[in-house]
């Protein structure tokens, strides 16, 4: 028993000790290889599949078959010429009621407009399944840096509570050797009491907002975080085109290739086909071995002349192709006005950074002075704890602004489909 115990420790210890040691660039490699990438990447490899297949249909179809057959009158083994057989002099009449027939089939198109925009079309598909697959990836290593932002908040919040908790333990201490003295009223003591109360519940809520963080990292990278891990901005994430616009133009073209499909079924087709066959039986008449081959080729021209159902079907495909262009100019709309809006929120979130970190200084020493003053007895419990708070607040700020940071660069991230273990160090 005590054997297992130490194994589980040690299976512990080790676990914990690689959540530590585990980087920005390793966490968001492992966040590439979970399932839900693998997923949208065999989408891809389907997809490329399905445009062999498309292709494949251009190509012959070469068969073998073997048929027995048995009737309850002598039938021919194939059609005969009168000549064939002189019946008169006893000569075995390739007739049979048991035939066996075997061979090889051809099959072969050589000309189904059909089949030549319908590999267009999927190779279309296949490039969007490239684009999304790239969506999904990114869009993980995106999440990834963002929760482990906010993370990187939560755990900088938290230790700034704990900062302004042990100022005003030390506060308390004093306060309360001033009421056990005399020196000073209850009711201040109580005032520093709620004060720590108060931020005392402020940090559970804080672990229970890092228990929620850190469940969602191990969703997406399946790798549980003890603290955050830190990263820096290796490099500029550079602009480029939107990576959905560009899905969604594939689906465009390939919606528009489907109406091309649709309409081609208007037109001829022309298709090579042919058969060799063995034909072996017993001769009804002397009950002899009998042969016959049977070989044709032929060519098949196939021209619709009315078919209600193919005009509905391209009406069909004309509304799909529509709708997914509105799709396209709906996606270009809303993300054009996050990418300006993000571009633009940058140098807000900067300066806004610039101006929290000031605030930290100057809060800083105000509080210093508003605490040599409250020992003095020249400033109240309740100005002196609004000091504290403003701290608190300004601290606050500044890890507000970093997470803020990096939330918009993780969204730019999947705006231009940026791989940001180039990026992220």
């Amino acid at each position: 028993m005590k054997r297992v115990l130490w194994v589980i420790v040690a299976g512990l210890l080790v676990t914990t000790a690689r959540a530590r040691a585990i980087d920005i660039g390793a966490l968001l490699d492992t966040a590439a290889e979970q399932p839900g990438v693998e997923i949208s990447a065999l989408a891809v490899t389907e997809s490329v599949l399905q445009e062999k297949s498309a292709t494949a249909a251009l190509y012959p179809k070469i068969g073998l078959f073997g048929q027995a057959e048995v009737f309850n009158s002598p039938t021919n083994l194939r059609p005969m010429p009168p000549t064939e057989v002189n019946i008169q002099s006893g000569e075995s009449i390739p007739f049979s009621r048991e035939i066996l027939r075997y061979g090889a089939t051809l099959e072969m198109p050589l000309y189904i407009r059909q089949l030549y925009v319908l590999r267009q079309k999927v190779r279309l598909l296949t490039d969007r399944a490239d684009i999304a697959h790239r969506i999904n990836r990114v869009s993980r290593e995106a999440a990834v840096v963002s929760l482990n932002s906010t993370f990187a908040y939560l755990a900088g919040l938290d230790q700034a509570v704990a900062a302004r908790l042990k100022s005003l333990e030390k506060t308390r201490d004093d306060v309360a050797l001033k009421v056990k003295t005399g020196r000073s009223a209850e009711a201040e003591l109580l005032k520093v009491l709620n004060s720590i109360n108060d931020l005392e519940q402020q940090r559970n809520d804080l672990d229970a907002a890092m228990l929620d963080i850190r469940r969602d990292i191990r969703k997406l990278t399946d790798v549980s975080l003890t603290a955050p891990v830190a990263m820096r901005l290796a490099d500029d994430l550079t602009p480029g085109p939107l990576l959905a616009v560009e899905q969604v133009k594939k689906e465009v073209a390939a919606a528009a290739k489907e109406v091309q499909r649709r309409r081609a079924a208007r037109y001829p087709t022309l298709s090579l086909f042919g058969t060799v066959s063995g034909n072996d039986g017993k001769a009804f008449n002397t009950d002899s071995h009998i042969f016959r081959s049977y070989n044709f080729a032929g060519v098949t021209l196939k021209f619709p002349l009315f078919d209600k159902s193919l005009a509905t079907d391209e009406e069909i495909a004309r509304v799909q192709l529509k709708k997914t262009q509105k799709k396209l100019q709906d996606t270009r709309i809303q993300l054009h006005a996050l990418e300006r809006n993000l571009r633009k929120k940058l140098p807000v979130i900067d300066r806004s950074l610039a101006l929290a970190r000031k605030s930290v200084e100057n809060n800083r020493q105000l509080l210093a002075i508003a605490r040599v003053a409250y020992d003095s007895g020249r400033t109240t419990t309740e100005e002196y704890l609004r000091w504290e708070e403003r701290l608190l607040a300004s601290h606050s700020a500044v890890l507000k602004a970093r997470q803020e940071r990096w939330q918009v660069l993780a969204q730019q991230a999947v705006l231009y489909g940026t791989d940001l273990r180039g990026v992220v160090k």
